[in-house]
């Protein structure tokens, strides 16, 4: 047992006085008053306006966005069951645009009843009358008029002469209106012109560049169409029938127009079926025919729309013409129609006339060089072609060095 001191004794005594005297410990916040409701957070004043402002715009915006529909709604009736002319006619470009592609179809699915685009599309144009070219009249030296062009002047039609090529008989000229840019080729000979065909048939076709040089050429554009699934064909297979120097490759369908030029030199177009009946030494199928016998076959879009073209033609004298309309290109040339093509030959005395594959697939090229814009951008030397139409140099490469 411990035992504690007298004076041990007294300092607890001491102790215990000292803690009687202790206070209690005072709060210096004031006394929550529990029957009194707490004071409700500062009034944001600035966001009260905004509020205030949110609320006011709602019916506003409400009826913006009713007007808003509401137009669309007017707009999309009055441009598919309206009569008004302007906008039939662009209405109809539209959808012929569209539905003349490969890849770019759903552009009229898309927006526009099945029974409207059925009776737009049953109004293309498609002639299958036959015509001869008739060649007589200037057989001249100068059958071109070469002697009065000056390169970057107009000719007498106001066209911008863009080549003047003397030693080749070749006149290129820039032809244009407010929805296309174009080159048109004047040749002075048509027995100068044939049809080269790719050195690998059903495989893949050739650039237009290649087919100059192996042909000797020195212009050449494209002519047949194309399988083209999914719009990334090689173009090693032919659409319809083509005929080279005699040789023929493909089949023949009767969808397609021959375009093609006879042992006499002359262009021939129309639906044959018998090409050795009109002795045809070169040609392709392709649609649709635009000038018979002097006589232009379109009008206006003619159920093709606004597309980039390549079209042959041929005068009287015996000239050939090639037309290429560069197209699907905003800012610079949107395209052709077929009627565009035709009055541009028919200005320069075509008395037959038919177009090409056009598209993407449409091209020239003058002395190695593509000389337009094809609308396939990321292939500035145009597509893989299964043929092109070359029109032979009169020179050879020894004379051109």
């Amino acid at each position: 047992m411990v035992e504690i001191s007298e004076e041990e004794l007294v300092s607890l005594d001491n102790l215990a006085d000292g803690l009687s005297e202790v206070r209690k410990y005072k709060s210096k916040q004031p006394k929550k008053d529990k029957n009194k409701e707490p004071a409700p957070p500062p009034i944001n004043e600035e966001k009260v306006k905004k509020d205030k402002k949110r609320i006011k715009a709602l019916p506003i915006m409400f009826l913006i966005f009713a007007v808003t529909v509401l137009l669309c709604v007017v707009s999309y009736v009055t441009v598919v069951y309206g009569n008004i002319p302007f906008v039939v006619k662009w209405r109809n470009i539209w959808i012929e645009t569209a539905m003349t592609t490969d890849q770019h179809k759903w552009l009229a699915t898309t927006f526009f009843p099945d029974r409207l685009i059925d009776e737009i599309m049953a109004k293309q144009v498609d002639i299958k009358d036959i015509s001869i070219t008739d060649i007589y009249g200037n057989q001249s030296k100068d059958v071109l008029g070469q002697e009065n062009l000056t390169v970057g002047e107009p000719d007498k039609f106001g066209n911008e002469v863009y080549v003047n090529d003397k030693e080749e008989n070749i006149v290129i000229l820039k032809v244009k209106n407010s929805t296309f840019e174009g080159k048109l080729v004047l040749i002075d000979d048509p027995s100068r012109v044939s049809l080269a065909v790719t050195d690998y048939k059903n495989s893949r076709g050739e650039f237009i560049c290649d087919y100059l040089e192996k042909e000797n050429g020195i212009v050449g554009i494209n002519a047949s169409g194309f399988s083209d699934p999914g719009g990334t064909s090689l173009g090693g297979v032919v659409t319809g029938q083509c005929v080279s120097s005699g040789e023929y490759w493909g089949t023949y369908n009767s969808k397609y127009t021959l375009l093609g030029f006879d042992e006499n030199n002359r262009l021939v177009v129309g639906g044959m079926e018998n090409w050795q009946e009109y002795n045809i030494r070169d040609g392709m199928q392709y649609r649709p025919t635009l000038i018979i016998d002097g006589i232009k076959v379109v009008e206006d879009s003619a159920g093709w729309g606004l597309q980039p073209r390549t079209v042959v033609g041929q005068c009287e004298n015996g000239v050939v013409m090639f037309l290429v309309v560069d197209g699907r290109q905003v800012g610079y040339s949107l395209g052709a129609t077929m009627e565009d093509c035709a009055d541009i030959l028919l200005q320069y005395g075509a008395v037959t006339a038919g177009a090409c594959d056009g598209g993407s697939s449409s091209v020239i090229a003058y002395d190695g060089d593509v000389i337009s814009k094809p609308s396939a951008r990321q292939m500035p030397t145009g597509r893989y072609l299964p043929n092109a139409w070359v029109v032979e140099r009169k020179t050879t490469p020894e004379t051109q060095k």
